[in-house]
């Protein structure tokens, strides 16, 4: 059995993974600090409470298991806020997720699946949004 890390498994994209990874087979394991998402979210496999922010914590969850993949969901998405306080989003959607890619080199992980926020598309065009889908991003003032 394949085990998958499911980072920000909590929020409501990232449980419907862990729900369509734990019904695929999959053993799943979420990394969340449940400050966007729920703890009740999450329906089955193993809930390690944590941030990408923490290397210490994050060498420990991969030490202590297998992964065969790791998914990310756990990045900040409110483009009005990312305006206002840059430095938050740097932080957590840049210097947390080299954190977390750190320690997939570290423990030789090499499947990695990172969702973006679909505000970079801006109105679509057409559905579903796929990679060339013209880039026309919103911007906030």
């Amino acid at each position: 059995m394949k085990t998958i890390l499911v980072v920000g498994g909590a929020g409501y994209i990232g449980s419907q993974m862990v729900k369509m990874l734990l019904a695929a087979g999959y053993h799943v394991v979420t990394l969340d600090n449940l400050s966007g998402g729920y703890r009740d979210a999450v329906l089955g496999g193993d809930f390690v409470f944590g941030d990408t922010a923490d290397s210490q914590g994050l060498d420990r969850l991969f030490a202590g298991y297998a992964f065969d993949g790791v998914m990310h969901f756990a990045s900040f998405i409110q483009v009005g806020e990312s305006v206002q306080n840059p430095g938050k989003y740097y932080q957590n959607n840049v210097a947390a997720t080299l954190n977390l890619l750190d320690a997939m080199v570290a423990h030789q992980v090499k499947a990695f699946i990172f969702s973006s926020t679909a505000a970079i598309f801006g109105e679509p065009q057409y559905v579903p949004l796929d990679e060339q889908h013209p880039k026309h991003p919103r911007r906030t003032r």
